[in-house]
């Protein structure tokens, strides 16, 4: 099967008819590159081809979380006309009746008074095909089956969670069903089911088969009941994974305006005020500490020389009081001996001696009277020069330390205030987190409930099925009174166990060679070549699981994202090789979550031996110029998805971003 133009009409963000051509211009290059931005319509094309192959029956959607009618409603361009309506048309060659023919299938919907109405066209080689327009729903099984369409069609973000036992499970078993066709065997096996209980009914009474329908009604509302609460399951796990994400970049924001400091700001505000309380405190200190002795640090020399000069002042001083005391006694004695009546000749003798004793102790006295401050002053001042001052110097040493500490503090705690949002911003901001939050917890708590009622409903669903059975059991074996319709209840539940034991053997005859290529997709991929050494894949329940060279598991969720995405991409290309269709591969961001490293292995190892025919939606960070140097080889042509602002609407050109841009200049020069 080759697809050969995909044309999209009034479809999403592509406003008019806008035509893609799909089919690989040399055999030797099978990739169709797309190149386009988040938004201009990569998911879009992906989802247009699943859209018209399958309808209704599309497998699900990323974005599809709503009834059919209304996806495709919502699916019409902004801009267009609802009546107008928008259509999706693919042109391809496929095998049919054993030769190449060339099919158009055109599927269109609009809105008309207010309803819905759908339209599918087939063109066989030029000529409307009414059988296969009528019947394309059954006729596309056998050209891309429903239960392999994921191992074609896939969403390389979404891919991840195929790495997970549970998801893998599932994938497997539909891909064994759709690869072997054993999904063939189970609608056959179902319509045994269904021809052995119609024919238990009609041998029944009246009275029986009413309470049977009854029963049969209850189990019918009971399934019903499941699908809706499957898709209600599915419509919120993809809820809370887009919560998930818009509560993860709320806080990605949050934290990049200052989510801690405006979530402090109250305790900020009072270490802002702490810290200039503390530097007014301890500027205070320091002047308290300068107002006493502090100033006679600046002249130590002047009261060295102050305290020596009243020292020198303080020794006269005393010295002149001396002479004066001596002065006394002197003329004491002279008015003693002229008591006494001595001698004129001694008394002259003795007062010129004590005169000449006098002037010679005298002589240094004569200055000016002392005015040099107390004992007490000076014993101060010289205890402030010996001891003092050095404490005085120290304290304020101190101070000017504890300053300059409580100066830094102020600045760091100014600059933490400054970095507090906005309160608007800051509380707009927290809103906006908190809403994403209890969305996720409102969610979670859907989803379990959900979880819960789906399975209380399946629970219920298999006792009624078990109770039904058994009841026509019982009314029917007494009351089967022809041969025929025993022979024939007999003969479907023989071919129903025939049936059951061959989808086991098909299974189990088929499941090695499957284990074989998806080990050999791993190996091809992983960049841990001896991380897996063996697959082995259950052929009852369809489980997966990875073995190391020693036998122990490989769990993937100790992968990294990028490992486990290149193990859902081997396990893909592992089963569409073990189908042996020729089906094209539709990659959807294929490089999203891998390094370097793995990018180099997708891109060399896998990408140009996908299929004959890979179409590649890429954005400009994923396939870069480098890495499209490396695909050159491969590469049969590129296409750029262009959406326009202005006119909401999305265009196809040739070329893939800069290397597009700058051919046209050059071709403009």
């Amino acid at each position: 099967m080759i697809f050969q133009e995909l044309v999209l009409t009034n479809v999403g963000p592509f406003a008019g008819r806008q035509s893609m051509r799909l089919a690989p211009k040399e055999p030797d290059r099978p990739i169709v590159l797309f190149g386009g931005l988040n938004g201009a319509g990569k998911t879009t094309v992906l989802e247009a081809l699943l859209l018209v192959l399958y309808g209704t029956l599309t497998p699900g959607s990323s974005r599809r979380a709503t009834s059919y009618e209304k996806y495709l409603t919502q699916l019409i361009h902004d801009a267009a006309d609802p009546a107008g309506g928008a259509s999706v048309e693919l042109l391809f060659r496929a095998v049919h009746d054993g030769a190449w023919q060339e099919f158009q299938l055109i599927r269109q919907w609009a809105v008309v008074a207010g309803r819905l109405r759908e339209r599918v066209e087939v063109n066989r080689d030029g000529y409307p095909d009414q059988i296969l327009s009528e019947g394309w729903s059954d006729h596309v099984e056998t050209l891309v089956p429903r239960g392999v369409a994921n191992l074609f069609f896939f969403d390389g973000e979404q891919i991840e969670a195929f790495a997970e036992s549970d998801v893998s499970q599932e994938l497997v078993r539909s891909a064994i069903s759709g690869l072997l066709g054993l999904d063939l065997v189970d609608r056959l096996e179902d319509d045994l089911t269904v021809l052995e209980r119609r024919h238990r009914q009609e041998a029944a009474q009246d009275d029986d088969r009413a309470a049977m329908v009854a029963r049969q009604h209850e189990l019918q509302r009971l399934r019903t009941n499941e699908l809706d609460v499957m898709q209600a399951l599915e419509n919120a796990e993809r809820d809370l994974q887009l919560a998930t994400g818009d509560a993860a970049a709320a806080r990605s924001r949050l934290q990049r305006e200052g989510m801690q400091q405006y979530e402090d700001r109250d305790r900020l505000t009072e270490r802002l005020h702490t810290a200039r309380t503390a530097a007014k405190a301890a500027r205070q200190a320091l002047i308290d500490a300068v107002a006493g002795f502090g100033p006679l640090l600046l002249v130590p020399d002047l009261l060295t020389g102050a305290i020596a000069q009243a020292s020198a002042e303080q020794d006269q001083a005393n010295n002149q009081t001396l002479v004066r005391l001596l002065s006394a006694r002197d003329n004491a004695l002279l008015d003693h001996l002229r008591s006494q009546r001595a001698s004129p000749k001694l008394q002259a003798a003795t007062a010129e001696f004590l005169t000449q004793d006098l002037a010679a102790r005298g002589a240094s006295s004569q200055i000016d009277p002392y005015l040099g401050p107390d004992e007490a002053t000076l014993t101060l001042a010289r205890q402030l020069a010996d001891t003092e001052l050095s404490g005085v110097r120290r304290e304020l040493r101190q101070r000017v330390v504890a300053l300059e500490k409580a100066r830094a503090a102020l600045e760091t705690a100014e600059r933490a205030a400054a970095a507090v949002p906005d309160a608007d911003i800051g509380e707009a901001m927290v809103a906006e987190y908190e809403k994403a939050n209890e969305a996720v917890v409102s969610l979670r708590a859907r989803i379990d409930t959900l979880q819960k009622e789906l399975t209380a409903i399946r629970s219920a669903a298999q006792t009624a099925k078990q109770s039904l059975k058994r009841e026509l059991q019982t009314v029917t074996e007494e009351r089967l009174k022809t041969e025929r319709v025993r022979r024939l209840v007999e003969h479907a539940g023989r071919a129903r166990a025939t049936l059951a034991t061959l989808r086991a053997k098909a299974t189990e005859r088929h499941v090695k060679r499957i284990q074989s290529m998806v080990l050999e997709s791993l190996q091809l991929l992983l960049r841990k070549d001896n991380l897996v050494h063996e697959v082995v894949i259950d052929p009852d329940t369809c489980l997966m699981e990875l073995l190391t060279h020693d036998g122990r598991p490989v769990r993937p969720r100790t992968l990294s994202a990028g490992e486990r995405q290149l193990l859902a991409v081997a396990l893909l290309a592992g089963l569409a090789r073990a189908s042996g269709r020729m089906l094209p591969v539709v990659i959807d961001t294929p490089l999203g979550r891998l390094d370097s490293d793995h990018r180099l292995r997708f891109v060399q190892s896998y990408l140009p031996n996908a299929s004959h025919q890979v179409i590649v939606l890429s954005t400009d960070t994923e396939i870069t110029p480098d890495i499209l140097d490396t695909l050159d080889g491969a590469v049969s042509h590129t296409i750029r998805l262009e959406h326009d602002v202005d006119t909401r609407g999305t265009r196809v050109v040739e070329g893939y971003f800069s290397r597009a841009v700058s051919s046209s200049k050059e071709t403009a020069r």
